[in-house]
């Protein structure tokens, strides 16, 4: 409705945006007040609660005023750009995420109709730049109009929506005969396939059809069992009740987990029931117990919150109901709506927390339900209680028994009966005892009390953020990575969020521009990239912005040459062929742009090279002519064409890097002409073949890496010998700049900069030591390059380190019966592999110690072939 009335009163009267949206606000403002009047006067009690309640809502919803304020104000970091109502629509609607079936809709393999539907064509406000009346130029951001009309006096500006994308035909449409009920498989891409499978424990039903191709098929659609299995055992259980567990029973560690039992599981503390569920618990490595996130809470909270749920089901049940609401809306309901897809990005147990607050109610209750105990509890309802509590029990341990499945619900079940039940029957005898009502009121809280504590107790080192500075201290090194005025390209929120604090906030190296690969995808974000900020001057795309608009070129397709291996084509043609409308192909009604190769080439300029100082002094020689590569995909999104368009256009005046954690898939191919500088590869005109064995892309700038490493990066305080805690996000950052810090050592190494390389690796060992950033396989390399310098005594010592969590980390493995060790056997071959490694590099290095480390790896090889061949199946994943 209000972009209703923005249309007519922008487009129809010619006024400013905006203005619609405030005289729609001021209406629904004054209708509401006179309906509050109105009913008032008249003694319409519940349409006034109704209009009461609509004006509570209203009050809520204007906090986005707040977004919009901002937007307008054009801030360097401004997301979606929501400064109109239609962008602040997209915005609320999160439409970049994309869409998901609710009710009715496909599953992953789902054949296309040959119907389409329209979409809601998208309006973009548009400024007009006119003089006498007609239009002159368009510009789809105020910055750049106003820019444009201080430097040709004698223009105006108009304002006005246009439709840029109709989205007509733009929703699929899938075969009526392939889609289901409440679908919640339903993503295509290749990796949610295999878990879909995996969870749902797939087999399908055989059907005829035709792929998304149009041609004939034989299509295996899930069953609704299957469709249902997979939400109860993944989207409720998985990513839900996991995280309901982590709160009021206790977790096993702060790793993300997909399905194993070693990553992100909830467990109890009592290792009968949490054995029964994950493993052998006797032989627990430390590289499980020492995570600091490992929280036993006995399930008392849960059981105390029990106590609370049932005493107010059994004594208000309308107060109950209302609780109970909240709890499954604010949990169960959530999960419906989002229908997620599976290998999530992080764990989300945030989207929960209001089930979490519900339930902590439940648990105050639980406390009051002690107290009213002691004055007087019915042994009836007890005794009702206790016989439905180990009914459940017992059935629960029958159908497991019969189902083959572990017992660990059972138990859980068995032992919630002994020690509610029995804690509420305690406070019924001391009741008999003690009957004065403080004395009641006193004993309560404190029994209550131990819960909390508990909590506080085993909870407080993994919630303690104290001390702790590596994300911003990390987001510093990757932008002290980069030369002056560079373009640095993320993607993700970890890649980049850290980095915006660091130069809004702590003003650190405002001049490089931070491009956010992920949504380079939209063309708000292009818009804003073309202006100044910070320091930093605009990121030099030629594409006009009607030409990247959305629904414009959102994916680019390359066409190869004819001759296999013809020459390559020079980027900046490629481009101008790209963006000619004139170029572009029809197919089923749809236009689409394409590149005309797939191989392609940029001239190098070199003495533009030579005077940026973009290749180091020894590599002068390797600069080449010209770079030349191939991108090996049928089609490049817009984000990656605009990265092209950068590439063809930059002639060498500014630096252009990708942090080391955007991925091969965000490279584009050109990974052969990287040099790494820090935590950042720089494109650089050089060949350097990338290292298929270790994953090593482009050349090491080592006396630049080395100057920034040593005289910028800075460690976040991960070397205090005080309490701090790093969680997974961190400990993933300190991986990748561990492996950094690695192949700079061993280049040193390669050039002869012995004690360089040695300043190197003590900076690595120093700086992220065992105690707060535990060592894992990754310090291999480290090892290898103390015995290569020479320094045998650290050698051992890392190796001494890294072999025994090796060692304990195998032993537990091989301690699992077959249905745990099954999906951990390619964990076991890998830490069975660098046990190997690392007593075959010590024992050539020094035989002494080597022998003893060889000795312990015979006797661990021994044990882990028997175990291997022990395992005749492989286990089924757990399930809660």
């Amino acid at each position: 409705m209000a972009g209703w009335f923005e249309l007519r009163f922008v487009n129809g009267m010619g006024l400013s945006f905006n203005s619609g949206v405030l005289v729609y606000a001021l209406l629904l403002i004054g209708l509401v007040t006179w309906g509050l009047i109105w009913t008032q006067r008249r003694g319409q009690v519940l349409w006034n609660t109704v209009i009461l309640g609509v004006a509570v809502i209203l009050v809520g919803y204007s906090s986005y005023a707040m977004i919009v304020i901002r937007s307008v104000a054009n801030p360097p970091i401004d997301e979606n750009n929501p400064e109109n109502v239609f962008n602040l629509l997209s915005y609320l609607n999160r439409e970049q995420y994309g869409d998901r079936p609710l009710l009715i809709g496909q599953f992953w393999d789902s054949p296309y109709s040959s119907e389409r539907k329209d979409g809601t064509p998208v309006h973009t406000a548009t400024y007009v730049v006119e003089k006498n009346g007609k239009s002159v130029q368009k510009f789809y951001d105020r910055w750049s109009a106003d820019h444009f009309v201080e430097q040709n006096p004698g223009h105006t500006i108009r304002h006005e929506y246009i439709v840029t994308d109709p989205r007509k035909g733009s929703e699929v449409v899938y075969e009526p005969q392939f889609t289901m009920m409440f679908p919640r498989m339903y993503s295509s891409s290749p990796s949610h396939i295999s878990a879909y499978k995996s969870w749902s424990e797939f087999k399908g039903v055989p059907m005829r059809g035709t792929d998304r191709q149009g041609r004939p098929t034989r299509i295996l659609k899930p069953t609704q069992g299957e469709n249902l299995r997979y939400f109860f055992a993944y989207q409720l259980d998985w990513m839900y009740w996991r995280y309901f567990m982590w709160n009021f029973a206790g977790r096993q560690n702060d790793v993300q987990g997909h399905g194993s039992i070693m990553d992100g599981n909830w467990l109890t503390g009592i290792k009968a029931i949490d054995a029964q569920r994950l493993g052998n618990q006797d032989q627990l490595p430390s590289s499980l117990t020492l995570n600091k996130a490992l929280n036993r809470y006995y399930l008392l909270p849960l059981i105390l919150g029990l106590i609370g749920f049932v005493y107010q089901l059994l004594r208000h049940g309308r107060d109950w109901s209302v609780v109970m609401l909240l709890f499954f809306f604010t949990g169960v309901a959530i999960v419906i709506y989002l229908n997620q897809t599976p290998y999530q990005p992080r764990e989300r147990d945030y989207a929960y927390v209001g089930s979490f607050y519900a339930f902590a109610i439940w648990i105050g209750l639980g406390v009051f339900a002690l107290y009213d105990a002691a004055r007087g509890f019915a042994l009836r309802d007890l005794g009702i209680v206790a016989a439905s509590a180990v009914g459940l029990g017992a059935l629960k341990y029958i159908v497991e028994g019969i189902a083959g499945d572990h017992h660990a619900v059972s138990y859980i079940l068995f032992y919630m009966a002994v020690v509610g039940v029995g804690t509420v029957a305690l406070f019924a005898l001391l009741g008999r005892f003690l009957r004065s009502d403080a004395a009641h009121g006193l004993l309560a809280p404190i029994a209550g009390l131990a819960v909390p504590a508990i909590m506080v107790a085993d909870g407080w080192d993994d919630h303690d953020r104290g001390n702790r500075y590596p994300a911003r201290d990390l987001a510093s090194n990757y932008l002290e990575s980069c030369a002056p005025n560079a373009i640095l390209f993320t993607n993700g929120d970890n890649d980049t969020f850290p980095l915006w604090y660091a130069q809004e906030v702590e003003n650190i190296r405002t001049d490089v521009r931070v491009v956010n690969l992920s949504l380079l995808n939209t063309d708000w974000y292009i818009d804003q990239m073309r202006r100044k900020a910070y320091d930093s001057d605009p990121v030099p795309f030629s594409i006009p912005p009607e030409k990247y608009r959305q629904g414009t070129r959102d994916a680019v397709y390359l066409v190869p040459r004819e001759e296999k291996n013809g020459p390559p084509m020079d980027l900046r043609k490629a481009i101008a062929y790209a963006i000619n409308d004139k170029t572009m192909q029809s197919a089923g009604g749809d236009r689409y742009a394409i590149l005309p190769a797939d191989a392609f080439t940029i001239p190098v300029d070199r003495e533009q090279v030579l005077a940026n100082k973009v290749v180091e002094p020894k590599d002068t020689a390797r600069i080449v002519d010209a770079i030349t590569w191939r991108i090996s995909r049928s089609a490049v999104m817009k984000n990656h064409f605009m990265v092209l368009d950068l590439l063809a256009n930059n002639d060498w005046s500014r630096p252009i890097y990708f942090a080391v954690t955007t991925g091969p898939d965000s490279y584009i191919g050109l990974q052969d002409h990287f040099q790494l500088e820090g935590l950042t590869y720089r494109v650089v005109p050089l060949v350097t073949p990338s290292d298929p064995r270790t994953g090593s892309a482009g050349v090491v700038a080592t006396e630049r890496m080395f100057r920034t490493v040593t005289e910028n990066f800075r460690w976040g305080n991960m070397e205090t010998e005080g309490d701090i805690y790093l969680d997974e996000n961190i400990l993933r950052m300190t991986t990748n700049l561990r492996l950094q810090l690695s192949a700079l050592a061993e280049e040193l190494i390669a050039e002869g900069r012995t004690e360089d390389a040695r300043t190197i690796l003590d900076l690595s060992i120093n700086k992220m030591p065992d105690r707060n950033v535990p060592f894992d396989r990754v310090l291999l390399p480290t090892v290898e390059a103390y015995y290569a310098i020479g320094d045998t005594a650290k050698g051992n010592a890392v190796a001494e380190r890294l072999f025994t969590i090796m060692e304990e980390n195998l032993t537990w493995f091989t301690s699992l019966e077959p249905r745990f060790y099954g999906p951990l056997s390619k964990e076991a071959d890998i830490t069975h592999a660098v046990m190997g490694r690392l007593a075959e590099v010590a024992a050539k290095q020094d035989s002494a110690y080597g022998g003893k480390l060889e000795a312990r790896f015979q006797a661990a090889d021994e044990l882990f072939r028997m175990s291997k061949a022990q395992q005749q199946r492989k286990t089924s994943r757990m399930r809660f």
